[in-house]
């Protein structure tokens, strides 16, 4: 069962008295220094709990929790690290219905954790649901509805070739906070960030033409050229590479294209990577600050993350092999000078 990211699960409106969920809190990150390591952890507790009841089940009876009326609000004893949540309805609702509440809980009380979280800097806790252990409560049957958990195990070798072909910029650091990050809002900010420098890069900009000519240039520089603060303004429009005829959405598109990933190999066939596909990612990019908005996971996994990694890959050969020429045309220097 994947996250529930507010939309209808297909056509499925099976009607629901309630769920279960296994909750826990986890926090978004540590800190790991030579010779420091931070570690951040919480638990759910009853009001006002000793050390002996701490651990104790926690029921809590006729509330209304986001609008929701609920005839019973049950933590059950934690196993591990996580506590398992049943929650039974005062009325039924559908089931898309009920995973929204779930997640709007989640979300809404992790906000409200913030509040008493003064140094977020070893981490912040929220909660979590794992939601391939969420069941719902059926009227039919008055049972729990089953789920489907998925554990995969992935080999990673580790050899000679593997480890000296490594390569590191500012933007592989980036480009690991997208994968380490657990939301998608987050993983999309930091990979877009990789395309976003494309977009700047000197190499295509040949590819483009610009909004101004060099006589339009001259002409709106004479009349502010004495006004120097204005002057400097101005060249930075006049001299921005992305100040270009072509709109953001086709410059993009070009620009995938000369990497050669125009089409991308999905689980499902190819995918292709053309002006409105680009324009998705830029609206997402646009949006995903925005209150409400959602991420649109199959962008973001299927299309922003190959497009990401394989814009990384590009910089980082281009990179390299611009220093490699640089440094031989200093030792050619050095040897005609000698």
């Amino acid at each position: 069962m994947k996250p529930y990211n507010g939309t209808s699960m297909g056509a499925d409106q099976r009607i629901v008295y309630g769920f279960e969920a296994p909750l826990r809190l986890v926090a978004s990150h540590d800190i790991a220094n030579p010779g420091f390591q931070s570690a951040r952890y919480g638990e759910f507790v009853p009001l006002e709990a000793s050390s002996k009841d701490r651990l104790a089940e926690i029921e809590l009876r006729d509330l209304t929790i986001l609008g929701v009326p609920l005839v019973k609000f049950t933590l059950a004893r934690p196993s591990g690290d996580t506590r398992l949540l049943r929650v039974d309805f005062d009325r039924a609702m559908t089931e898309p219905e009920a995973f929204s509440f779930l997640q709007k809980l989640a979300d809404a009380w992790s906000a409200k954790l913030a509040t008493g979280q003064r140094d977020p800097w070893y981490g912040n806790l929220y909660v979590d649901i794992r939601w391939a252990g969420v069941k719902t409560l059926t009227a039919q049957s008055g049972g729990m509805e089953g789920s489907l958990e998925i554990t995969s195990l992935e080999g990673v070798p580790v050899t000679p070739a593997v480890l000296s072909a490594l390569r590191w910029s500012p933007l592989t650091d980036v480009f690991v906070e997208g994968m380490k990050a657990q939301q998608p809002k987050s993983k999309f900010l930091f990979w877009f960030v990789i395309l976003e420098e494309l977009e700047k890069r000197a190499e295509f900009v040949s590819l483009f033409t610009p909004l101004f000519s060099s006589e339009q240039k001259a002409q709106l520089q004479s009349v502010v050229r004495s006004d120097s603060v204005t002057l400097q303004r101005l060249n930075g429009l006049l001299n921005n590479p992305t100040t270009t005829v072509e709109g953001r959405a086709a410059k993009l598109a070009r620009i995938v294209d000369a990497l050669g990933c125009s089409s991308i190999n999905g689980l499902s066939g190819p995918i292709v990577v053309d002006q409105t596909r680009c324009a998705a990612l830029i609206e997402q990019r646009n949006r995903v600050a925005h209150k409400g908005s959602s991420i649109n996971t199959d962008l973001l996994y299927t299309v922003l993350f190959p497009l990401s990694r394989a814009a990384l890959n590009y910089i980082l050969d281009h990179d390299a092999r611009s220093a490699s020429d640089l440094s031989l045309g200093r030792a050619i220097e050095r040897d005609s000078g000698s």
